[in-house]
């Protein structure tokens, strides 16, 4: 089987693959993602407490 060659073509790069392309962006997004996550879920789970008497 031979190799495909890549060939560049004049399309513009989608946005999305310039997200997965860049780590640093990606390593940014996953730690505010499970932040924003981590602290909703922990507000959620204050709220649910019942009060003292």
């Amino acid at each position: 089987m031979a190799k495909k060659e890549t060939t560049e073509s004049n399309e513009p790069e989608p946005k999305g693959q310039k997200v997965f392309d860049n780590i640093w962006l990606l390593f940014a997004l996953s730690l505010l993602i499970s932040t924003l996550i981590y602290n909703v879920w922990g507000i959620i789970d204050l709220m649910n407490v019942p009060f003292a008497k």
